[in-house]
């Protein structure tokens, strides 16, 4: 009995700093008057405190089954729920130190942090250690998880400046004194099954699917086409390239060395984790492919830039004269080994006139030598730093050659000012979200 007395006061303590630390989140969902989501809220809480994690049907039984008219068994709007519930409780502890609390992807039950420690880097680790992950993506989150924390460490303790400070790239960032954010591409997988049920023991097919980028956008697709929702199946799984770790680790060597980092909190985040609050709050350091680039960043982009994305992702058009920029891609022969990537770097400003930089790439090679670009001071420099591209923005493009897995090159093939002026007030023309666009498709030509 002796033994137990300190447990049970230890979680009586755990239980009141996470109530305590919660009712911050409760007094935002008071003030949003969203009956539904607080009543989420209050579920999760409960049942967290109580050491249970219920499914997606208990919530929609319990949670929401006072709703009028609505059957909770088949309440398909839980995942959406808790998405945007997920959402609320980042926005609302963003830029904060001391504890918070999180929902962590992959799970229904609201958890303490302790510290500063961000709180995309736990679930960072998180999706790195859940089973449900293949092997791979478990050994490069983990080692992703790994060298932003040495990079923590090197950009306090760091105090020499670099010639990199002064460059078009880097010297915008002095004189700000927000957060670091860095955000990485990434992608979500849900796993196709044999329609046909003819091996029962055969292993899904995981798809990337560009028209179906979070959890909630595969809901939304089974939803429009219900024959689909049983041969489609979330497997929570994130994907993160083998270049974009490559990548983030030179990234992270460079920023010790730029002054205006020292003493700045530095935080990383999923792409498909950015929130509004987390672009307006923080300086943004984007690290992946174009694929792999959220909408926040990639709309304004778009609208500034001199270049157009293509379809397939796999090309960058020049708006001006209509010339191609197309990376080769993974296809190697034995009469087709050299192969070429693009390698792109912009800097402009953000919304809230903070700083945002873009070192992005075709595919993994070109994105790899676009992060050793982005730390070369002497390649940096011989971009265009007038008060044209101090003001709007720069943007530079840069031919990457390959051998196999080698990089062998860099050519700078032109740099410009970006046309920023208004990119935060307009909304760049976007295509029909495509599951909807399909599905409209598929009911007009049966």
């Amino acid at each position: 009995m002796d033994q137990k007395q300190p447990d049970r006061a230890g979680n009586d303590r755990h239980h009141e700093r996470i109530i305590d630390v919660a009712s911050d989140v409760r007094s935002v969902l008071e003030g949003n008057r969203s009956d539904k989501l607080l009543r989420l809220f209050d579920y999760l809480l409960e049942k967290s405190l109580c050491g249970e994690t219920p499914s997606e049907q208990k919530i929609a039984d319990e949670a929401f089954a006072d709703d009028s008219g609505t059957d909770g068994s088949q309440d398909a709007n839980v995942r959406v729920y808790v998405y945007r519930l997920r959402k609320l409780i980042d926005s609302t502890f963003a830029g904060k130190s001391g504890p918070r609390i999180e929902i962590p992807v992959g799970s229904y039950c609201i958890n303490l942090v302790d510290g500063d420690e961000p709180n995309s880097l736990r679930r960072l680790a998180r999706w790195a250690s859940a089973s449900s992950l293949s092997l791979p993506v478990r050994v490069a989150l983990l080692g992703l998880a790994v060298m932003t924390i040495g990079g923590l460490a090197l950009v306090w303790t760091s105090r020499d400046t670099d010639p990199l400070a002064k460059t078009v790239a880097w010297q915008p960032f002095e004189g700000n004194v927000r957060p670091l954010m860095i955000v990485i591409g990434d992608y979500y997988l849900f796993a196709r099954l044999d329609a046909n049920r003819s091996n029962a023991d055969a292993a899904p097919q995981l798809v990337w699917d560009r028209s179906v980028p979070t959890r909630e956008d595969l809901t939304i697709f089974q939803m429009l086409n219900p024959t689909k929702v049983e041969d489609s199946v979330d497997y929570n799984q994130q994907f993160v390239s083998g270049g974009t770790i490559e990548a983030l680790s030179n990234i992270r060597a460079t920023i010790a060395k730029v002054p205006a980092f020292q003493g700045r909190s530095l935080r990383l985040t999923a792409a498909s984790q950015l929130t509004p609050e987390m672009l307006t709050n923080s300086d943004i350091i984007y690290v992946g492919q174009f694929s792999g680039m959220p909408l926040l960043l990639r709309d304004p982009l778009v609208q500034a830039s001199g270049f157009e994305l293509s379809k397939g992702n796999d090309a960058l058009i020049d708006a001006g004269n209509g010339e191609r920029y197309q990376s080769d891609g993974m296809i190697l022969t034995d009469e087709r080994i050299a192969r070429r990537d693009f390698a792109y770097i912009a800097g402009f400003s953000g919304p809230a006139n903070n700083r945002i930089l873009i070192i992005a790439a075709l595919g993994d090679a070109g994105l790899k030598e676009a992060a050793e670009l982005a730390g070369d001071p002497d390649q940096l420099l011989a971009i265009k730093a007038d008060a044209k591209s101090k003001e709007n923005g720069f943007e530079a493009l840069y031919r990457v050659r390959t051998m196999k897995n080698v990089n062998i090159g860099a050519t700078l093939i032109l740099d410009r000012v970006l046309r920023a002026s208004g990119i935060w007030d307009n909304s760049e023309n976007m295509p029909v979200y495509r599951p909807i666009e399909a599905f409209k498709l598929q009911q007009a030509n049966p």
